[in-house]
């Protein structure tokens, strides 16, 4: 498959094959999968389809080896005989029992489900975009099967895909629909013509700002070592208050940070910021934002009295930009700050050191 140029978010832009390693870090598949966290594929994202297309197509044909998941979903008929519910207002509106037939409601058990069309659009994707020939046969005949086992030929959306959620009894899908996931997101984003959707930058700021702050918790949750936790999602932290009155916390903002990494030793609590690192203040003097350093700071402050780790806790803000470089550090009333950036227009293996650079030396002051 072939890379496009850049994609834009405000005044950073990222090659795409640097936006396919985001999503790569974001992904589930990426802490499943150990061939995906191998530095050969780091440094070759452009080897990166071809390989997630390789696990999908590997997966579903291990799946057809088995069977083809099936789904209830509802469906209205009219029958000649009842079958789940009669919807009363359509069979008298349309006179159907003088004909001898009933409008039904039911449900039934079909291989046409979200998570088969989610799993044939890929295929049909992969088909389109991957760089080996065999690769490309295997897709469009997996394509191919499900359409005459009765899937869908209309192709989901990755919003929909997104929404697919798997049950307890369906797990032996999981590494199919990850991979086919990781497909959907790999093939929208760019602003080329042809095989590519046209995406508007600033529409998609937002999504890819999120799509930054996953990548680097999913980065850290699959590559640091088992002693270290990675909170993935929010975390929420307390003010330390004192005597406040009645109505104080119904008021008072909610901490929440992006990052947490936490070992026996250290902790860290790392901010992701999808803006620039450096701007003019009303002096046009340059300096990192006010709002970001008072907000690191109120994070790390809040850690006062929590436990052991709550006199050495860190703070990271870490910026996105493309050729740039920021790194500072310093000790702030005991606990340490770093501010800097990792240069998503660089080489994989580049942004890789930057990130694990956090756990590593974030503790270092210069």
């Amino acid at each position: 498959m072939t890379t496009p140029g850049v994609i834009v978010s405000g005044s950073t832009e990222i090659p795409v094959r640097n936006l396919w390693l985001l999503m790569l870090y974001a992904s589930t598949l990426f802490q499943r999968d150990e061939r995906l966290r191998t530095g050969s594929i780091e440094d070759n994202p452009d080897e990166l389809f071809d390989l997630v297309s390789e696990i999908l197509v590997t997966a579903t044909e291990r799946r057809l080896q088995r069977s083809l998941g099936r789904q209830y979903r509802s469906r209205s008929d009219t029958l000649t005989r009842v079958r789940g519910q009669i919807d009363v207002l359509a069979t008298e509106s349309r006179m159907l029992l003088a004909q001898g037939r009933v409008a039904c409601r039911f449900d039934e058990l079909s291989v046409d489900n979200l998570r088969n069309r989610v799993l044939r659009t890929a295929l049909v994707l992969a088909a389109r975009h991957v760089g080996d020939l065999t690769l490309e046969r295997r897709a469009r005949s997996l394509a191919e099967i499900l359409t005459q086992y009765g899937v869908s030929s209309q192709l989901v959306t990755q919003r929909e895909a997104a929404q697919l959620a798997l049950g307890r009894n369906e797990q032996d899908d999981v590494e199919a629909i990850d991979a086919a996931r990781l497909l959907l997101q790999m093939t929208i984003p760019a602003e080329s013509v042809g095989k590519h959707s046209t995406r508007d930058p600033e529409r998609e700021a937002q999504a890819i700002r999120r799509l930054y702050e996953a990548a680097v918790r999913g980065f850290y949750r699959a590559v640091l070592p088992s002693e270290w936790k990675v909170a993935v999602g929010e975390v929420h932290h307390h003010w330390p208050v004192i005597g406040a009155s009645s109505g104080l916390m119904a008021v008072l903002p909610i901490m929440k940070t992006d990052t947490l990494l936490e070992s026996a030793s250290r902790r860290i609590i790392v901010e992701t910021k999808f803006a620039d690192a450096l701007k003019p203040n009303q002096y046009g003097a340059i300096k990192l934002s006010r709002d970001h350093v008072f907000q690191l700071y109120a994070y790390v402050q809040s850690q006062h009295g929590k436990d052991e780790l709550s006199t050495t806790a860190e703070g990271v803000l870490l910026y996105p930009v493309v050729g740039q470089h920021l790194d500072e550090t310093a000790t702030i009333q005991g606990h340490r700050y770093r501010f800097m950036t990792v240069d998503l227009g660089a080489s994989a293996s580049s942004i890789r050191d930057t990130l694990l650079s956090v756990p590593r030396n974030a503790g270092a002051v210069r």
